[in-house]
């Protein structure tokens, strides 16, 4: 469904490399790595927030490079809720369809529905600065997939959320993409995250990918020494 190929960009002191990679329709990939190895570049290389790099991005088999993410189906949900603080929990879930013209009885409908997925039945007249840390998030995420998006980005979503409530997220997360069969691509620098998550997992380090593969090849097949490290293996044999 999304293919990489070849896709290069350069920084005075970080490139992303050579990154050449498939995700298919309904899987959950992850981008994991340490900060700064590049995860997040290519995520916004794939929305289009970055166009400025060489190679190209396909989305069932045409380039989507450089064009905007409301013109190519692809939906967001980042660190920080970025929600609208003048707006009430259904306005800010339904804003995209507002946006697309789609009738108020017809959005509100839309929103409740997605809302109750979520867990949020009931706080539709709330406004942000009424929720906690996870609700924004999760009114976040009601946002994104209420678009019926062919591709999520996520790009540390639950980052900023303490342990307990981070993995009732995940949980979450991961129920709504089986129901939905969403297409997910994920960024994160949790291991324990993105085992969970993930259908398939991309590690990354300084611009480029090191192995991918299902969580359960990675961890009982790393492909070199800094994917066994990375992980925590410490069984490392050479002959």
């Amino acid at each position: 469904m999304i293919k990489i190929k070849n896709l290069n960009k350069e920084y005075r002191e970080f490139s992303l490399q050579d990154i050449n990679l498939n995700i298919g329709k309904g899987e959950v990939l992850t981008l994991l790595g340490e900060s700064g190895c590049g995860k997040s570049t290519l995520l916004k290389s794939v929305s289009g927030i970055i166009d400025d790099f060489t190679g190209d991005v396909f989305m069932e088999g045409r380039s989507i490079k450089g064009i905007s993410p409301a013109d190519t189906g692809i939906s967001m949900v980042f660190q920080n809720s970025l929600l609208f603080p003048n707006m009430n929990v259904i306005d800010n879930v339904t804003f995209g369809l507002k946006i697309k013209r789609i009738s108020k009885k017809e959005r509100y409908l839309k929103g409740e529905e997605i809302l109750k997925e979520l867990g949020l039945e009931g706080f539709e007249k709330r406004h942000p600065y009424d929720l906690s840390g996870g609700q924004q998030q999760r009114v976040s995420i009601a946002r994104a997939l209420v678009m019926n998006p062919k591709l999520l980005l996520m790009d540390e979503p639950f980052s900023a959320l303490d342990e307990n409530l981070r993995g009732k997220m995940q949980e979450l997360l991961r129920g709504l993409q089986k129901k939905f069969k969403t297409t997910i691509l994920f960024v994160t620098h949790d291991r324990d995250e993105a085992f969970y998550l993930s259908d398939r997992i991309a590690i990354m380090r300084d611009g480029k990918i090191e192995q991918v593969d299902s969580p359960y090849n990675i961890y009982n097949s790393p492909k070199n020494e800094f994917v066994s490290k990375f992980l925590g293996i410490n069984n490392i044999f050479t002959g």
